[in-house]
């Protein structure tokens, strides 16, 4: 009954948050002095009655807290909208963009989780080490380095080695796709390494150095299965808590990623729309990426009371 309560409370909390969110969102764009029908009508000749037609389309002839209702009832219904400027349904685009998103985000966290944790592990056990010392300090350096540096190097450094990289296009097969994703996904993993790693490597530590691994030692456990078997088990519950959370929110993080390597995916998809006063986009990408962070939040709370069953649900 108590994951039942849990559950519940948590689902409501995200529609809550969600609608408020889109609240807010849907009136401040509206702030922007730029008129809709500017952006919708473009490089058109402007006459009354395309005005006119535009005007009816979508619905700017209506007050803002109706226009809000009708995008709220389509969003309900599964219609996210026509976008402004290409006047296709938002829906397909998305479709069309999130496996780049994807399959970046998938990437660069299994990659990131994996080799930090094997970091955090061997900094752990060599505590006090030329290894601990040379890994903790790899770990603080990669962290003060901005994504966009590091991108910007990785742009020269294939432009200089790697001519036949391709920067730009989109992809028609398996290959193409993975080839695309790699380098920006390699780069996104490098900023959770250095935090996952290190949060890994405290964790071990406790653990290694808790009164059990005594108990282990002095029953003649040997070192392997007291690492890997006792202490890595318990000290990989709140690691795989923190990479859930950075899965969660690595979808926002793919925004200036993708805007770098010129990657057709859902964030770049928003700053376009931002640079083109594309409202309708706008308003749906932002609503996209929270419920994405709100859902990969629920699921982590949900596994870690799973994993670690001390963990009460309140």
């Amino acid at each position: 009954m108590a994951y039942v309560k849990y559950i519940l409370k948590k689902l409501i909390q995200i529609v809550v948050i969600t609608f408020l969110v889109s609240l807010l969102v849907f009136f401040s764009l509206r702030l922007n002095p730029t008129s809709p029908l500017t952006v919708i009508i473009g490089n058109k000749q402007s006459t009354p009655e395309l005005q006119q037609q535009y005007t009816e389309q979508f619905d700017l002839d209506e007050p803002l807290l109706k226009q809000y209702i009708i995008w709220l009832k389509g969003i309900a219904h599964g219609d996210l909208g026509i976008d402004y400027v290409q006047k296709q349904p938002i829906l397909n685009q998305i479709i069309d963009r999130i496996p780049i998103t994807i399959g970046l985000v998938l990437f660069s966290t299994i990659l990131g989780t994996v080799i930090a944790i094997l970091i955090g592990v061997l900094a752990a056990m060599k505590r006090g080490t030329w290894i601990d010392s040379a890994l903790s300090t790899l770990m603080l350096v990669i962290s003060s380095i901005p994504t966009f540096v590091l991108s910007i190097l990785a742009i020269l450094f294939l432009s200089k080695y790697v001519p036949g990289y391709s920067f730009i296009g989109t992809y028609s097969n398996t290959a193409e796709f993975i080839s695309r994703i790699s380098v920006p996904g390699i780069i996104m993993a490098v900023g959770l390494v250095a935090t996952l790693g290190r949060v890994t490597r405290s964790s071990m530590i406790s653990q290694l150095q808790a009164p059990y691994m005594i108990t282990a030692k002095a029953k003649g456990i040997g070192k392997v299965n007291k690492t890997f078997k006792h202490a890595f088990h318990n000290a990989v519950i709140p690691v795989l808590t923190v990479a859930g959370y950075m899965f969660a929110g690595a979808i926002g993080s793919t925004v200036l990623i993708e805007q770098i390597f010129s990657l057709p995916g859902i964030g770049g998809m928003l700053v376009t729309g931002i640079q083109q006063n594309n409202y309708p986009i706008v308003q749906v990408l932002v609503l996209v990426m929270l419920v994405s962070y709100l859902i990969m939040s629920f699921v982590v709370d949900i596994l870690y009371a799973v994993v670690d069953p001390r963990v009460e649900m309140k």
